[in-house]
């Protein structure tokens, strides 16, 4: 019995003093481990996160780089092509005749075309302005 009046005893006396008794002391040492796990944790999922976000970003890079390579060829030839522009998310192509364009492999290229008239309009979105530079650069290269 005096042994468990000695702990009271110590633990008022410290806390009384201005400092903490050791359950206090060790649930704080606990608190710090854990917020520090929970720290590394986040670190770790973070990065991760931005590493899959750079490897879809040069796959999207890849794509548009090919597409527009094979795409140059689906207009019917450069002479059916009257001009190519950028909006925005959207590059259009403007054709003499649509019955020339090969829709079948231009479907199969790329997932969001639209077809209005004698215009073949892609959406891209941020890479458009790319795109259509590359798609271009393409078309002229078989002019020569």
């Amino acid at each position: 019995m005096n042994h468990f009046l000695e702990d009271i005893t110590k633990e008022t006396t410290a806390t009384a003093s201005g400092g903490l008794p050791d359950w206090a002391r060790i649930l704080i040492l606990v608190v710090a481990i854990v917020l520090v796990a929970v720290a590394i944790v986040i670190i770790i999922l973070i990065s991760r996160k931005q590493a899959k976000i750079k490897a879809s970003e040069k796959a999207f890079d890849e794509k548009i780089k090919s597409s527009a390579s094979t795409l140059s060829l689906c207009f019917g030839g450069n002479d059916n092509i009257k001009e190519i522009s950028q909006r925005g998310s959207r590059v259009s192509v403007l054709v003499d005749d649509m019955s020339k364009v090969d829709k079948t492999k231009i479907d199969t290229t790329l997932n969001s075309v639209m077809y209005m008239g004698n215009k073949v309009v892609f959406i891209i979105g941020s890479k458009s302005e790319e795109f259509s530079k590359l798609l271009e650069e393409n078309v002229a290269k078989q002019k020569k």
